[in-house]
């Protein structure tokens, strides 16, 4: 009987394989076929008789869906007709091991795709993200807590801007307005019960076209690169001349087993690799895009930009309920928030047309590019690289200017910088060189780089590195604490307190032998610089926070004020248990 010819069958490509179902699908298919073959009662006996038994055990457990490498092993098997076999079992046999190969080649693929990291909209499960977040190339979003890149607004001016102006009063013009407008359309339309998804997304669109028209936003759009294994598409995107400015998730209401957060997180990673295949100039740049998650009837911005190395993606503003309540308070959140995205939105647009020749290095600021010397003196500067001795996720940076000495830069919201002036003017502190101030962002303060001691080279520790050296320390605890009497008394004197005056706060200059760091004096007194000013102010003026290390026996409790008494006290305590001696230093030390 002649054998059954090979059907036609179209095994797919990589290109064409990235839905599940379809490829379950071949692979079911192509299962049948070997099956017909294998079970066809005109199938000639074989050499390896034992091994059809054991492929016909693997082609049950495909079909119960058990999908692994043990089981692709049964396939990986070559059916032998034997020496003296007539014609009819060789063909037999050769269109066997012909629909097994396929039958591999779709197995291996289904397999490479179901261990690769997973698409958008299943990378949203709990049970997934969980574990795909522990990788080193895991998007930074806060989801685990550790995992956090630098705040996008000190990225890009757009998430800056976006921030300041979201909080701001809505100016009195015609763009307010019309955001107002948008805010009361979704306040009575979103809370609505919607049948269907797309349902919801085409009311949102509607909704917001005082300020983004309905022709900009396109649904459904692919953003898989060419080297994903699967397709992803996104419910919505808002573009101006084919370039993507939003991206955005729909959900039809809470509870759905789904986190739109981490779903849109997934996507903007995708974004990035597709963008960086057709403009790879715009990902250098960062490829800032706006994120925005609808989850029934609740709004969250966030934007995504790609430092370099690592995607981050960050939530720009609180969520918003979009409820019409009586007072209209969440409608002017929300309005403020429309408001900013979309100046922020046309602001992005006008990217287009920037320079796009800079060069950025992953892990620093990229909106600080000058700042204010002390005299009133714009200078120009770039920021080099994060501060390596730094502690974790401090934003402490080494910048340079046209001079070859290289500066350090310290990010913070609030900074006592008339204290930090008083004692580097006795040098007491690092000079403090300027500062750099942008709405939106935290205030850049560029001061003295305290550089590490090498060997050969004297450098800075602080006291708490000293203090665990190998050098015995007793021998210089009457420099220190002489000088640390000047610091207290050059602070009570001109009413000024600094608040956390602890060892790791203290910088001591030092030459290194081997494990050890010996200090450098002038005369009988240790060479100190004071750092870290956060807290530093007037007395009776500045309070301690009311988050710190509760390890610390504090001389005054959370939301306190400070006073030139607490800094005293402290040093007392921290004194008292290095060295079991009384601090003496009073202020009879005091300098003039």
């Amino acid at each position: 009987m002649e054998s059954p010819s090979v059907p036609s069958q179209n095994t797919g490509t990589t290109g064409s394989m990235k839905n599940r179902e379809d490829r379950i699908d071949m692979i079911m298919h192509k299962v049948k076929n070997i099956r017909e073959v294998l079970e066809n009662p005109y199938m000639p006996v074989v050499a390896n008789q034992a091994d059809v038994q054991l492929i016909l055990l693997g082609l049950n457990s495909v079909e119960d869906r058990n999908f692994n490498a043990h089981e692709l092993e049964a396939f990986n098997v070559l059916i032998i007709a034997g020496e003296d076999a007539p014609e009819s079992t060789t063909r037999w046999v050769n269109l066997a091991n012909s629909r097994i190969k396929e039958l591999v080649t779709l197995y291996q693929h289904h397999l490479e795709l179901e261990n690769a990291i997973p698409p958008p909209s299943l990378y949203a499960r709990h049970s997934i993200w969980v574990d795909w977040q522990k990788k080193e190339d895991a998007i930074l979003c806060f989801r685990p807590s550790g995992k956090q890149g630098l705040p996008l607004c000190v990225l890009d001016d757009v998430f800056r801007e976006f921030q300041h102006q979201a909080t701001a009063p809505l100016p009195l013009t015609d763009d307010a307005a019309q955001a107002m407008s948008a805010a009361y359309n979704l306040c009575h339309a979103m809370p609505d019960h919607f049948a269907k998804e797309n349902d919801r997304s085409k009311a949102f669109d509607k909704c917001l076209k005082p300020i983004f028209p309905l022709k900009s936003w396109h649904a459904q759009v692919p953003i898989d690169p060419e080297t994903e294994r699967h397709e992803a598409k996104v419910d919505r995107t808002y573009e101006l001349d084919g370039m993507i400015l939003i991206i955005r998730e729909d959900k039809l209401e809470s509870g759905t087993g789904y986190d739109v957060y981490m779903q849109i997180a997934r996507d903007y990673q995708l974004f990035v690799k597709k963008t960086n295949e057709d403009d790879p100039a715009r990902v250098k740049q960062g490829a800032p895009v706006f994120l925005l998650c609808l989850l029934g009837p609740m709004l969250l911005i966030c934007g995504g930009f790609h430092d370099t190395e690592s995607t981050i993606v960050e939530p720009l503003a609180e969520p918003c309920l979009l409820f019409d309540d009586l007072l209209h308070n969440r409608q002017e959140v929300l309005a403020r928030q429309l408001f900013a995205l979309k100046t922020a939105v046309n602001a992005l647009g006008d990217q287009r047309h920037a320079d796009k020749k800079n060069v950025h290095l992953a892990g620093v600021p990229r909106v600080y590019t000058t700042y204010i010397t002390e005299d009133g003196v714009e200078q120009r500067m770039t920021v080099l690289r994060p501060l390596e001795s730094s502690p974790p996720r401090s934003l402490l940076f080494v910048a340079a200017e046209n001079s070859p000495d290289e500066k350090l830069v310290k990010l913070v919201r609030k900074y006592g910088a008339k204290v930090h002036r008083l004692l580097a003017k006795s040098q007491f502190a690092p000079v403090l060189y300027g500062h750099s101030s942008l709405q939106g962002a935290p205030t850049a303060y560029v001061m003295e780089l305290l550089r590490s001691p090498t060997n050969g080279k004297p450098g800075w520790v602080t006291l708490w590195e000293f203090f665990r050296s190998k050098e015995p320390v007793t021998r210089y605890s009457k420099a220190i604490e002489t000088t640390l009497g000047e610091i207290l008394g050059l602070m009570e004197r001109a009413n000024m307190v600094h608040g956390d005056l602890r060892p790791n706060n203290i910088m001591l200059e030092v030459h290194r032998v081997h494990d050890s760091y010996i200090p450098i004096c002038s005369g009988e007194k240790a060479n100190l610089r004071v750092i870290d000013f956060d807290w530093a102010g007037e007395s009776g003026s500045v309070r301690y926070p009311l988050q710190r290390n509760q390890e610390i026996a504090w001389p005054g409790g959370p939301g306190d004020s400070i006073t030139s008494q607490h800094d005293r006290d402290l040093v007392k305590a921290w004194w008292h248990k290095q060295f079991s001696l009384e601090f003496q230093s009073s202020d009879s030390d005091m300098v003039e």
